[in-house]
């Protein structure tokens, strides 16, 4: 039974992300279609995450530079997310991906993202251009 769980949950993980994509492609983030970030409306700060609507977007409509604009954490780690999101669908786990099962690995993706949010809440360059 928990073979059939399995398949059935890498379906509709296949199905959610078509249609987050499809969403994104086809909704303009900016035109406040859908819902920004509370942790921006509630301190005026920057997330790691801000701009992450519009990024995908403007990546889906092929403008890079923009998608880059809006949030570089999140299109630099994009592939990556892909990768995950292949090893979970495919259900099959390669040697090569062992790697992301290690804390050390987590730990420098923690960093990263830390370090990113820090980064880009300050008001001075070059860390402003990190900002949305």
């Amino acid at each position: 039974m928990s073979l059939l769980n399995n398949r059935i949950v890498r379906f509709l993980t296949m199905i959610a992300a078509g249609a987050v994509l499809l969403l994104y492609f086809f909704v303009e983030p900016k035109n406040g279609n859908l819902p920004g970030c509370l942790f921006y409306e509630l301190t005026g700060l920057y997330c790691p995450g801000c701009g992450g609507q519009r990024s995908l977007h403007a990546l889906l409509h092929g403008h890079v530079l923009t998608a880059i604009n809006y949030n570089l954490l999140f299109v630099l780690l994009l592939p990556l997310l892909v990768y995950f999101l292949f090893i979970f669908i495919s259900g099959k786990r390669h040697a090569a991906s062992s790697f992301i099962y290690k804390a050390s690995f987590s730990l420098g993706i923690a960093i990263v993202v830390v370090s990113f949010w820090i980064l880009r809440n300050i008001p001075a360059l070059p860390f402003s251009w990190l900002a949305p």
